[in-house]
């Protein structure tokens, strides 16, 4: 068998120099370590609290924007429909200026047609007054009896016809 002999007072001692040994790495490295990872604890936490704050922010500022956008969308279409509403006024206008320049046109037509027929009427009343003089001319030199008087007139009323 073995032979397990062991001193006590060895023990003891190896015990306690364990235990001092664990009170002086507790009471040095470990409250050190301890304390640095409360340290990083605390910043982690404020670290999270900051990003949580931050995170309130950027949705208040993206609702802000999403209102500014919203306010810019409806000033763009009311823009639109202004400027449809004066485009509009402005194609009535000039249809309407149009029309009274069509109608003007017209009128100003029309008289310049009434003076062309009045110079007609002129112009026929003179050759037919020459015409009817040329006939009497004829007539009377001629001396013709009635029925040769009544081709020449039927010929006349024919050539005057054809013009």
């Amino acid at each position: 068998m073995i032979n397990l002999n062991v001193d006590l007072g060895i023990l003891i001692i190896q015990v306690i120099t364990f235990l001092l040994g664990m009170i002086l790495i507790w009471q040095v490295f470990l409250k050190k370590f301890s304390k640095k990872l409360s340290e990083r604890s605390a910043h982690i936490k404020d670290t999270l609290d900051e990003i949580a704050k931050q995170k309130i922010e950027v949705e208040a500022l993206k609702a802000d924007f999403q209102k500014q956008l919203e306010t810019i969308d409806k000033k763009f279409q009311d823009k639109i429909r202004e400027a449809t509403k004066e485009g509009s006024e402005i194609k009535n206008d000039l249809v309407l200026r149009a029309r009274e320049e069509a109608k003007l046109l017209l009128v100003k037509t029309g008289e310049k047609l009434e003076i062309e027929k009045e110079k007609m009427l002129k112009e026929m009343r003179i050759e037919i007054t020459n015409l009817a003089l040329s006939i009497a001319e004829k007539v009377l030199k001629e001396n013709v009896g009635k029925q040769q008087q009544e081709k020449l007139v039927a010929d006349l009323l024919k050539e005057l016809e054809k013009k």
